[in-house]
């Protein structure tokens, strides 16, 4: 078994496990929500002023600088989250360079955040998307941060996507490299940044160790000596802090105190030692875990979901005897990971739940480090246009995993089966980056896939990929639609059918005579609601997350779609009409939400806002998005007792004009956006009453209903209440993400 080969290959000291007193509670949720800022006050004054100063109209470089872990990105976010920045800027966004930089991926993750893109942008050129981030940002006042630049090329080939409209707009960048920020920044000094002050680094160690009061003075003189060790490196701080925080017995602080090296810092080699304390103190279950983190490539923002899905194919993740699914115990294992500060929280979710996650370069070096050094098992690949990626081989493989981009064509399909032929072990196989014209036949040699991902220009999945009996996850991208084969069911193992493509089959013939549950599966997506998926849904006790594409209303304009009355276990929901009607219609009686739904979205419905009530008693319902003609008509009045759980609410695309509802509709209320309404008049009055609201978000709406939100808010801080923020036109880097449905099968 390969998780056993690496726990017998470990030579890492294994810590004990040690809990706190009883009385002595953390809120692990709350802490990871938590952003600790320690320092580096005068320099955050001196950029703000910098940032949102109306003296100087013309586009202004600002640089920060420093060696790896100083605190950078978490400065440059710092100011990047600030009230005063996002309410100055019309448009930001946030984009992370690396070292291995590729000019396409860059443009599009401005553009993503600058303005909503269609499929069919991300086809296009560099060149092409060059001039249509100018236009985008043509015009408006921008802050664009780059993150983590490395080159004076890099600079030179976005510098002129960047118009410069005498209107304040603002380029931050970090860099760890000087000569690079001198020539991006052609006026004035870069802020090359210090490491922390003894107190400093104190102050942020007691705070990353959550350890205050009595607890930290019992322990004070060898927190002082820790702290002196790190030489005021913030990452080494933060490092060590995760290692104590869960153990306050002396001994142990001793014992790691003891470990650390001492030396002055001046290079990044030099406290590598340090930071491998990390994982030397890290419990065995959760080392494969962080190592895993070494596959994917530096700076990258990695979906929650598909970590998770791979760690499970891996075979990292164990039940132990307890009754969560693996899913959940995997989460519990990032959280860990999270509240260790080995693991960064990216963008979260309508849902407040994380959905993306990083880890910093430096700890990705020493997963890659590890991995070699303990013989990490190399059973995960991951090819992309400029290379393959996998923490660690003993293979060929290895030597030969460098594929320039212009060669990618060329080169792939002797690639694949090069990895085929000689690694048939391979549990996790990612391959969506490169678009193939049909499915891959080579991959069903891999009879040990747990993990399979990949796009393909047309065409169907053949019916012998019931071979993969081991598969758990399947995503599958297609231009086209595409038709789900019956062996597909044959695979029993199946937890995460994700299909990102249009109206997606399933095959009418013996469907009815395939017996066996998938009491595995939880998720699927897309599919069309045809009758013989109605047979397949009755199979699938378990299911959580499910998405409907296709014809969901009848002739008359009724919404309909399967039974969802056995789907007990459903939490999430996302219906996509692909039929426009001229009129509204209403919900067929058969309708009926299971009782377990927290999170539901409408697309293209075309319902009436008299058929609202039926969603509005939705019991556990947390999450509504409303999109594109969801509703049609004029008025919406919320009906009484609606919505006493939704958190979330997302207006976006539609007709409306006039909005009744109070705060009694929407008790516990945090997040509301309103996109693209721009008939809605204004925002219900009694919204400034709702105690939970923390954020109202617009784009393209009219100024009335803007406006209406602006003085809520100037009302109740009035009153003394500064807990409700406005913002206006946010990018997809706003502090509750946007996380857009699309025809995404995940």
């Amino acid at each position: 078994m390969i998780y056993k080969t690496f726990q017998d290959s470990s030579k890492a000291v294994e810590c004990k496990s040690h809990d706190f007193p009883s009385h002595f509670h953390f809120d692990k949720d709350k802490y990871l929500e938590e952003e600790v800022f320690i320092g580096f006050g005068m320099e955050v004054n001196k950029l703000l002023q910098q940032l949102v100063s109306n003296t100087k109209k013309q586009l202004e470089v600002i640089s920060i600088v420093g060696m790896a872990g100083l605190g950078k990105t978490t400065l440059a976010k710092r100011l990047y989250n600030d009230p005063y920045v996002v309410s100055y800027f019309y448009v930001q966004a946030w984009a992370t360079c690396s070292q291995v930089y590729h000019k396409r991926d860059l443009l599009l993750s401005i553009l993503r955040s600058v303005t909503k893109i269609a499929d069919y942008v991300c086809k296009k050129n560099e060149n092409m998307l060059a001039h249509d981030l100018y236009c985008a940002l043509k015009g408006r006042r921008y802050l664009i941060v780059i993150d983590d630049l490395w080159s004076n090329k890099a600079w030179d080939d976005l510098k002129r996507c960047f118009p410069d409209d005498n209107n304040g707009s603002k380029i931050m960048l970090t860099t760890r490299l000087k000569d690079v920020a001198l020539h991006a920044q052609s006026k004035g000094s870069p802020l090359s940044l210090r490491f922390l002050t003894e107190e400093e680094s104190l102050d942020l160690f007691k705070q990353k160790a959550c350890i205050t009061g009595p607890f930290f003075e019992y322990l004070n003189l060898t927190g002082k000596s820790i702290t002196r060790k790190c030489r005021g490196l913030p990452l080494a701080v933060v490092v060590i802090a995760g290692i104590l925080k869960n153990n306050l017995e002396m001994d142990w602080w001793a014992q790691v105190e003891k470990s650390i090296s001492s030396y002055i810092v001046s290079h990044e080699n030099q406290y590598m030692n340090t930071l491998a304390l990390s994982y030397n103190y890290l419990p065995q279950h959760l080392r494969p875990c962080l190592l895993t983190f070494g596959a994917f490539p530096e700076d990258h923002e990695i979906p929650v979901h598909k970590l998770i899905w791979i760690w499970i194919g891996e075979g990292f993740i164990h039940q132990n005897g307890t009754k969560k699914i693996l899913e959940d115990i995997a989460e519990d294992y990032l959280t860990d990971l999270m509240w260790r500060s080995l693991v960064v929280v990216g963008k979260k979710g309508s849902n407040g739940a994380i959905k993306t996650c990083r880890i910093h370069d430096l700890l990705r070096d020493l997963c890659l480090k590890k991995a070699e050094e303990d013989h990490f098992p190399p059973n995960i690949y991951r090819y992309n246009k400029h290379c393959y990626s996998c923490p660690h081989s003993s293979t060929n493989l290895s030597s030969d995993c460098t594929c320039l981009s212009s060669k990618v064509s060329q080169s792939f399909s002797k690639d694949l089966s090069m990895i085929c032929d000689t690694s048939k072990h391979i549990r996790s196989l990612d391959i969506s980056s490169i678009e193939l014209f049909v499915f891959p036949s080579e991959v069903l040699q891999l009879v040990h896939l747990r993990y399979l991902e990949l796009r393909f220009r047309s065409g169907n999945p053949p019916e012998s990929i019931s071979c993969l009996r081991e598969l758990q996850t399947l995503i599958m991208s297609s231009r086209m639609n595409m038709v789900v084969p019956n062996n597909m069911w044959k695979i029993i193992n199946l937890r995460h059918l994700c299909i990102k493509s249009g109206e997606n089959l399933v095959k009418s013939s013996d469907v009815e005579e395939e017996p066996s549950l998938l009491e595995n599966l939880q998720t699927m997506s897309l599919v069309s609601p045809t009758r013989p998926f109605q047979h397949i849904l009755a199979r699938t006790p378990n299911l959580k997350k499910l998405g409907l594409c296709g014809q969901l209303t009848t002739n008359s304009g009724d919404l309909q779609f399967p039974d969802l009355g056995l789907l007990m276990h459903l939490k999430a929901l996302k219906l996509l009409n692909t039929i426009p009607l001229c009129k509204a219609g209403r919900l067929s009686d058969s309708i009926i939400f299971p009782k377990s739904l927290t999170s539901l979205s409408l697309s293209n419905t075309y319902l009436d806002w008299s058929e609202a009530w039926a969603f509005e008693m939705i019991p556990n319902l947390e999450v509504l998005k409303l999109k594109f003609h969801a509703f049609v008509g004029k008025d919406w009045e919320t009906s009484l007792g609606a919505f006493p759980r939704l958190k979330f609410l997302k207006l976006d695309e539609l007709d409306i004009v006039t909005w009744t509802a109070s705060r009694d509709h929407f008790p516990v209320l945090q997040c509301l956006q309103v996109h693209r309404c721009s008939n809605l008049l204004m925002i219900p009055e009694d919204f400034g009453n709702i105690c939970t609201l923390e954020w109202i978000e617009f784009s393209e709406c009219s100024d009335d209903a803007a406006n209406s939100a602006t003085y809520m808010q100037k009302e109740q801080e009035k009153n003394g209440n500064d807990f409700l923020k406005i913002l206006h036109n946010p990018g997809e880097t706003s502090s509750y993400t946007n996380t857009e449905y699309s025809r995404s099968g995940c």
